[in-house]
């Protein structure tokens, strides 16, 4: 049956309406005024008070890396529907032939994920330079990861000879940027920007510190301080403009990387998109969670937080990702529990969309059509996401009907595949009521209402 969303308060991507959505199986068939269209063959859905956006896309996980494929997506991405998640892309990395590796987690994520998902691929050997195009025709995969922060050490991280592995310096940067931009300039590299160089001497100094405390989330964003990611990204930008490259960088934690993308974009434009997380948003470097909230990069400050959000008002940030790690803390503290021990990483599942309505809506009146633009429409257009991230005929019926109104505290039903939250204990007012994947309501008042292992892979093409 078809079913008619009514009533509703539509967040289309330049404006805020009325209308009525017709879905006819996987897509939305037609837009009417309210009560224009009289047909009885349509389920009707009520959204009186409620606001319709496009469901949300989030670019940035790495579901798998701590707890089986499988099992994260089955576990985690019911708690992402009810955030509002609809589609993820998810880093695939690491050991083993890609062609190979790649089809078992698509597999996985056939299986068992309750939501459409697509791959980008964590460029780590030279081979996968060569291989390049094969990702692209056989795989569907249209955007790469770059990783900084494992510069000379990408052997040992993926236990590969280091004569095969890549050195992920600025030279290989410029290579591959070049490389990607001959073969199509709608390949996307994402980059994790952090100077190693600097990061690693700064870390040799705080160690041999006899006045540092061990403990503190505060002592650890010390080896990492802002400047490590904006310089990395200032000298990404510049390869990036002289190969007019397609670049993406990941988790922007800094507010002085804002500024300088700002002036660098001025003077010398180029394709670049600045992506933020939920996390960077809401806690800064003396967060309650302590070291439970330990990431590359580190948590900053408040001022950082502003800056930030202001980055997100004027569209300089154009995505949000929540490298969302599921986790538990045996994991975390596995190898011990001060700065220099305690794993990176922590879930986050489903929190982009509460996130910016909270404190982007509801605490700083950014208009809903440029949230809406960061929680989905940006993204679908910058990974190659055809059928996704708009309200119009169609596209995919990947939707949420929010309520603006809706309070929520994170306590652990809401924690996702980990037992703890870096914001447990936090209220976010604004949630979807509803969430639709390809025209099935998935998700209901909090509950799940469909099946996990119907969730498609999506295959892009250049």
């Amino acid at each position: 049956m078809k079913k008619l969303i009514k009533n509703g308060n539509v967040v289309f991507v330049d404006e805020v309406k009325r209308a009525d959505i017709l879905i006819d199986g996987e897509k939305i068939s037609a837009i009417y005024d309210c009560s224009e269209y009289t047909s009885n063959d349509a389920e009707i859905i009520d959204a009186e008070g409620l606001y319709v956006m496009p469901g949300t896309i989030d670019p940035h996980m790495h579901i798998g890396l701590y707890k089986p494929l499988g099992d994260a997506f089955r576990n985690d991405t019911p708690r992402q529907a009810i955030g509002g998640v609809t589609t993820l892309i998810n880093y695939h990395r690491g050991k083993g032939n890609y062609f190979e590796t790649v089809k078992e987690a698509i597999q996985d994520g056939e299986e068992n994920s309750l939501i459409d998902f697509a791959i980008s691929l964590g460029l780590c050997a030279k081979i996968h330079l060569e291989q390049l195009e094969g990702f692209i025709s056989e795989l569907g995969i249209t955007s790469f990861k770059f990783f900084f922060d494992k510069q000379d050490i990408a052997h040992i991280f993926y236990d590969i000879p280091k004569e095969e592995a890549l050195t992920l310096d600025k030279a290989d940067l410029y290579f591959i940027l070049k490389k990607l931009r001959e073969i199509s300039p709608k390949l996307l590299l994402c980059v994790h920007c952090e100077d190693p160089d600097v990061f690693r001497a700064l870390e040799r100094e705080l160690k041999a510190s006899d006045n540092v405390d061990q403990y503190s989330l505060a002592s650890f964003g010390k080896t990492r301080p802002t400047f490590v990611e904006t310089a990395c990204v200032a000298d990404s930008m510049w390869f990036n403009h002289v190969v007019d490259g397609n670049m993406y960088v990941v988790h922007t934690a800094a507010g002085s990387t804002v500024k300088m993308y700002e002036i660098i974009q001025k003077a010398f434009p180029s394709k670049v998109t600045l992506e933020s997380c939920p996390q960077y948003l809401t806690l800064d470097e003396n967060a309650p969670c302590g070291l439970l909230g330990k990431v590359n990069p580190p948590l900053h400050t408040q001022e950082d937080i502003e800056a930030l959000w202001n980055g997100i008002r004027n569209g300089s940030i154009k995505t949000m990702g929540t490298d969302n790690v599921p986790v538990n803390k045996s994991k975390k503290y596995e190898r011990g529990d001060d700065i220099w021990n305690v794993f990176v990483g922590f879930g986050g599942p489903g929190m982009i969309l509460p996130v910016l309505l909270d404190g982007g809506y509801h605490k700083r009146n950014i208009p809903l059509t440029t949230l809406s633009r960061v929680n989905s429409t940006n993204a679908a257009e910058i990974f190659g996401l055809e059928s996704k991230g708009k309200i119009d005929i169609g596209f995919d019926a990947d939707l949420v009907l929010v309520d603006l109104e809706l309070e929520k505290e994170i306590t652990p039903e809401l924690f996702g595949d980990s037992d703890f939250s870096i914001y447990e204990g936090m209220k976010f007012k604004g949630w979807p009521k509803i969430t639709m994947s390809r025209g099935e309501i998935i998700q209901k008042d909090g509950v799940i209402t469909a099946k996990c292992g119907r969730g498609k892979y999506l295959r892009r093409k250049i």
